[in-house]
C-alpha cells in the first residue's frame, strides 16, 4: 500500500509543468507604510468567475495590517464610486478623496493573455501552447493624490512541441492570476 501511494505521488510530481513567475522592473522596490489613515479595497479588475476568490485574498491579506481601517468599495452603501482603472488621473483621485473621506485606494487588476492549456494535459502536444496570467496592485495617497506603490507581476506555464509525456498536470490561467496577486502581496504585507 506505501509503495503505491510513493508510486503515485513520484508520477504525480514528474508529470506537472510548473509556472514560472516574473517581477516587472518598474514595481516599486519599497513596501507600504500601513501605520495610519483610512484603506479603501476597491473592486477587484478581473474575470468574474474568479473575483470573489481573488478579493478574499486581497482583503483577508490587508486586513491583517490595517483591521478595522480597510473596507471594501462594495460594500460601502454610502456611496457609489464609479469605475477606477489602473493608473487613474488626479482629478479622478481628488474625486474618490472627495466622495469616500479615505486616505488610501488600494487598486488591483488581473488578466489573462493567453489561456492554450487546460489543467489537465492529455495526449501529444504538437504545437506551442501558452497559458499567460497577471496581477497589478496600485496604491494612491489620496490625500496628497500620488501613487506610493505599484507591482506587476506576470505568470507563465508553456508546454512546447518536444514535450512527449502523454499526460500532465498544467496550472490554469486562473490559477496564476491568483498565484500573481498571492506574490505580490507577500512583497507588501
Amino acid at each position: 500500500m506505501k509503495k503505491s501511494i510513493l508510486l503515485i505521488c513520484i508520477i504525480l510530481l514528474t508529470s506537472c509543468h510548473t509556472a514560472s513567475y516574473m517581477h516587472d522592473i518598474e514595481s516599486t522596490p519599497y513596501g507600504i507604510d500601513f501605520k495610519e489613515g483610512k484603506w479603501l479595497l476597491n473592486e477587484i479588475e478581473s474575470p468574474k468567475s474568479i473575483q470573489p476568490k481573488l478579493t478574499k485574498i486581497a482583503y483577508d491579506n490587508f486586513q491583517k495590517k490595517l483591521g478595522d481601517r480597510l473596507k471594501k468599495a462594495e460594500d460601502l452603501t454610502t456611496i457609489s464610486l464609479s469605475y477606477i482603472p489602473i493608473n487613474p488621473g488626479k482629478n479622478h483621485l481628488k474625486r474618490i478623496k472627495k466622495e469616500s473621506g479615505f486616505d488610501y485606494l488600494i487598486n488591483i487588476k488581473t488578466s489573462i493573455s493567453e489561456n492554450e492549456i487546460g489543467a489537465l494535459k492529455i495526449g501529444q502536444t504538437y504545437s506551442e501552447k501558452k497559458n499567460v496570467a497577471e496581477a497589478i496592485l496600485e496604491v494612491y495617497d489620496l490625500n496628497t493624490l500620488e501613487i506610493i506603490y505599484t507591482r506587476k507581476v506576470i505568470g507563465q506555464v508553456s508546454i512546447d512541441n518536444d514535450d512527449n509525456e502523454d499526460f500532465s498536470f498544467v496550472k490554469s490561467a486562473n490559477g496564476i492570476m491568483i498565484s500573481c496577486l498571492k506574490k505580490i502581496l507577500r512583497k507588501i504585507t
